[in-house]
Parts: structure tokens; C-alpha cells; sequence
């Protein structure tokens, strides 16, 4: 037996809509973020949907067509089966007629539904009680099926019926050519399907509503702590940075919240750190310009001698405001990542090299102490300007018969490098003062001191990641000024324990101008 499956394919090609090509030009980076956070979870399930919808409608036609097909097949199998024996099995005879065999076919395969049985005999057409009555009458379809002269699949489009999918069984009784078809109604399977396919339509309008609205009320709740940070934000000036966000929950948005409000806390000391160093530049200042300007008006200009006074004088203290400025901006700089270039050295080398340097400051007892190798991670340049300045400051405090002595070796927390003198000291309530700007009352040979020398130390060491401090030099008295700095290599995070170098940027570029503007005068 030869079977003959007809199967139609048809592609459906999708252009763009004018709608989507709208949607794509749309500059979403314009709008809101809750407002694309919405509209993307909107879209993407409305295509989740669709697509769901789209797959199960292309799933479900695949299993129509073939479960018709197999009705098809087992219908003619059983039919084929019986014809065959050629026996009915009521009487155990054979079929007296082609009617006789049909219609006992039709009575024990009763046919599904959407499907019908007909067999076209020589001057007769039977259809079963139960069929659909009308296909057989349609003369068109009459002549398809009866065409056949083997079995064979075929597909007819009915007026009346839509598309019927058949298999007919030629077959020869007493010489006289008969045909069993067995039809099915494919477009009614199809409108069942049509309607499923709408329900699920309604059904995923209505999940999808719900979803973009669980959404809408979900953007809010997430982005209620950015709008509070904006707000914040929002009320925060040059001037005034003490609010903060009530951080709530363990969440990204909170980690967002806290590292702000730490931002906030560095940026405010910083406007704090400016103001005081403006405050005390402008202090600080204002008395050498007050000099100047009083003996410039006193000045007799008829008086050459008075007129050479003024001129040391006015040199003088513009000299002095001049090692203010310069010492203002190693303060400001050295709160920037790259003050320090930093490599590994033999701390004793350095401070071998800086006693050799320091020993033209003034005629002391210049005494090196023991040396320890200690290799460790430093700035060699910034660590020689830091004992530079103590030796400067010991020496404006003590005699020609006095003592400076230098030395390093391991402490506990690192390299311990110190210099040490015999003049009368630091009393211990002032042992934690003189590190801060403008407190030190020393004052260096050949000028005014600005203040700022164990300031400049103090950062230094801060900047390595160590301390400055000073001690009792021994029992008879005197000083003992100590750096202690890390030996290994460590990564100071400026970032937790400073502001960031654009914080101090502005004052930086302040100092720079007002040191220029000295020089030039």
C-alpha cells in the first residue's frame, strides 16, 4: 500500500511596525530612571507573553496537524484491517456487498469529533447516523476523493467547512470500484484552538497589568532611599555639609547611603581643614602686611637711612611670608595621593646623609648615634625634610655647647628615626600641641619662624602611615622628636583617612597664586 502526506509550510515574515520604530527612537537616557525601569520591565514581559503565547499557538498547530493525521491513519488502518478479512465477524461470512462492509466499519469505528466517515459506492453514498451531512454532498469533494486510485492524504478547502484534512481507501467488491474516506474538520479544531489562544490573551493582559503595576510600586520602594539621597543631596552647600542620610536595611542602596554619607564626612573635613588653613594664613599674614604698611607710611622718603630700614624691614617680612606660603602648600600637598614617592631604602643611609647636611645648620655638638640597617618603604626626600626641620628647631633652641644627636633603629610598630637635642625641652602638656599648625613657639635664628615646621613633620609621618611625637630626650632633660614608620610596603588608603586630592585642589591652587603674588612683590 502506498500512502501519499501532503504537508503545507507557510512562513510568516514580521516587518517593523511604525510603532516599534517610534519606540526604538526613543532617547530613553532623557527619562526617568523609574520610568525605564517600569517601561523595560513592561516591555520585557509583553514579549515574555507574546512569545509564551506565540510558542504555545506554533506547539499546538504542530500537534493538531499531526494528531489528525494519525486519526487519519488509524481509521483507514482499521478499515483497511476488516476490508482485508473480508469476513464479518457477526456472522463469520464473507461481506455479501461493499455497503455490508462499510457500513459495519461505520457502526464499530465511531468517528471523533470534528471528524466524519463516507463511502462512495458505485450508485450509492453512505455516511454514518452521527456524520456531518453535508460534505458528501459537495460535488467537488466527491470528485477529489473518488480520483483516487491508491490510498492517499489529501487537504480540501470547503466552502462550507473550511479546511478538511482526508485519507481515502480505494477498494474493489464484485468488480466495482469503491472509496471509504475518512475527514476531518480542521479549521473547527482550529477555532477551539483560536478560542483557548484568546483566553490566554485575556489572561496574560491582566498578569502582565498586575506586573507592571507590582513593578511601579517596587521602583518606588527601591528608589525611595536614592530620592532621599537626592534630597540630602539637594540641601547640602559650600558652606553647610553636616546633613547626612538615615541609612535603613543591609542592602546595595544602603552600602550606596553609607559610603555617602562617609564621602560627606571626608568632604566636610576637608571645608573644615580649608577654613582653618585659610583662617590661619589669613592671621598669620595679616600681621606682616600690617608692618609693612605702617613703616611704609612712617617712612621718610628725604631719610636714606631711614629709607634703607624700611626696605630690610619690608624684604624681611615678605621673606617670611613667603616661607609661610610655601610651608602652607607642603601642609595642602601633602594630603594629596602623590606627595610621597616612596621606595625601599636603608633608613640608616638617609639619616647618615641628613646629618651630613644638618651639621651646616650651626655650630652644635653633632652627635650620631648608633645606626641600625632597617630597610623600608619611604620617601627618602620627605623623610630628610622632616629631620631637617627638627634639626632646625633644635637648633633655635639651644646653645653652641649643646648637643644634636641623630639616629634610627627598629621600634614596635616599624622604623623609629629621631633627633635629639639638650636644650630645655617640651613640657608634657605641650607635647601633643606643638604638632599643630601655628602652636610652635621656637623660633629660628635669622628670622621668624611661620609655626608650621612640626606640622610639616607631623604630616609627613601621616602620610608614610606612621606618627610624630616627642619624649624626654634622658633624664638630664632636653627633647627627643620620633618619627616611627612602617618598614614593609603598605597601601595607605588616603581615601578613608583624608580627603581626596580634588578636595584640595582649590586650596592648593589658592596658596600657588598668593605665593606667586609675593614673589613678584
Amino acid at each position: 500500500m502506498t500512502t501519499t502526506t501532503m504537508t503545507t509550510v507557510t512562513m510568516t515574515t514580521t516587518e517593523p511596525s511604525p510603532a516599534r520604530e517610534r519606540l526604538v527612537g526613543v532617547r530613553l537616557p532623557s527619562l526617568s530612571v523609574r520610568t525605564r525601569l517600569i517601561g523595560t520591565v513592561a516591555i520585557l514581559s509583553a514579549l515574555g507573553f507574546i512569545g509564551a503565547g506565540a510558542a504555545a499557538l506554533v506547539v499546538e498547530k504542530a500537534r493538531l496537524e499531526a494528531r489528525v493525521e494519525q486519526s487519519l491513519a488509524r481509521e483507514i488502518g482499521e478499515f483497511t484491517e476488516l476490508a482485508r478479512s473480508g469476513v464479518d465477524p457477526r456472522t463469520g461470512e464473507q461481506f455479501a456487498d461493499a455497503a455490508s462492509l462499510v457500513t459495519l466499519s461505520m457502526e464499530r469505528n465511531i468517528p471523533d469529533q470534528h471528524e466524519t466517515h463516507l463511502a462512495f459506492l458505485a450508485a450509492l453514498t453512505i455516511v454514518p447516523v452521527d456524520g456531518d451531512g453535508s460534505l458528501h454532498l459537495d460535488p467537488e469533494f466527491r470528485s477529489a476523493v473518488t480520483a483516487a486510485t491508491a490510498p492517499a492524504y489529501g487537504s480540501y478547502n470547503s466552502s462550507e467547512q473550511g479546511r478538511v484534512a482526508y485519507a481515502v481507501m480505494p477498494f474493489t467488491k464484485e468488480g466495482q470500484r469503491s472509496h471509504f474516506v475518512t475527514a476531518y474538520f480542521v479549521d473547527r479544531e482550529l477555532d477551539e484552538l483560536a478560542e483557548t489562544i484568546w483566553l490566554y490573551a485575556v489572561a496574560a493582559t491582566f498578569a502582565w497589568a498586575g506586573l507592571v503595576l507590582a513593578a511601579w510600586f517596587l521602583a518606588r520602594r527601591i528608589l525611595q532611599p536614592i530620592e532621599a539621597l537626592r534630597s540630602t543631596a539637594a540641601t547640602i552647600t559650600d558652606t553647610d555639609v553636616s546633613r547626612r542620610i538615615v541609612v535603613t536595611g543591609a542592602d546595595e542602596v544602603a552600602d550606596l547611603g553609607r559610603t555617602v554619607n562617609g564621602m560627606l564626612d571626608r568632604l566636610e573635613e576637608a571645608l573644615d581643614s580649608q577654613r582653618q588653613m585659610l583662617d590661619d594664613a589669613g592671621h598669620e599674614l595679616r600681621t606682616p602686611i600690617t608692618v609693612i604698611r605702617g613703616h611704609l607710611e612712617l617712612m621718610d622718603e628725604r631719610d636714606a637711612a631711614d629709607v634703607g630700614a624700611t626696605r630690610e624691614l619690608a624684604i624681611d617680612e615678605l621673606d617670611r611670608m613667603a616661607r609661610l606660603v610655601e610651608d602652607l602648600l607642603v601642609l595642602a600637598k601633602a594630603r594629596r595621593p602623590d606627595f610621597l614617592r616612596r621606595r625601599t631604602v636603608d633608613v640608616a643611609d638617609v639619616v647618615r646623609r641628613t646629618f651630613d647636611k644638618a651639621q651646616a645648620l650651626a655650630p652644635r655638638g653633632w652627635v650620631l648615634d648608633p645606626l641600625t640597617s632597617v630597610p623600608a618603604h619611604v620617601d627618602a626626600e620627605r623623610l630628610t625634610q622632616a629631620m631637617l626641620q627638627l634639626a632646625s628647631n633644635a637648633v633655635a633652641v639651644t646653645d653652641e655647647g649643646d648637643t644634636i644627636g641623630f639616629g634610627c633603629a627598629p621600634g614596635p610598630h616599624g622604623v623609629q628615626v629621631w633627633v635629639r637635642d639638650t636644650g630645655p625641652g617640651v613640657p608634657p602638656a605641650d607635647r601633643l600641641r606643638i604638632f599643630e599648625r601655628f602652636e610652635s613657639g621656637s623660633r629660628v635664628p635669622g628670622g621668624p619662624s611661620t609655626g608650621l615646621g612640626l606640622a610639616i613633620v607631623s604630616a609627613i609621618a601621616q602620610a608614610h602611615g606612621g606618627t610624630a611625637r616627642v619624649t624626654a630626650a634622658g633624664p638630664a632633660g632636653g627633647a627627643r622628636f620620633i618619627l616611627e614608620l612602617p618598614m614593609a610596603p603598605v597601601d595607605t588608603d588616603l581615601a578613608d583617612s583624608w580627603p581626596n586630592q580634588a578636595d584640595y585642589d582649590s586650596v592648593t591652587d589658592i596658596f600657588e597664586r598668593v605665593n606667586a603674588g609675593s614673589v613678584r612683590s
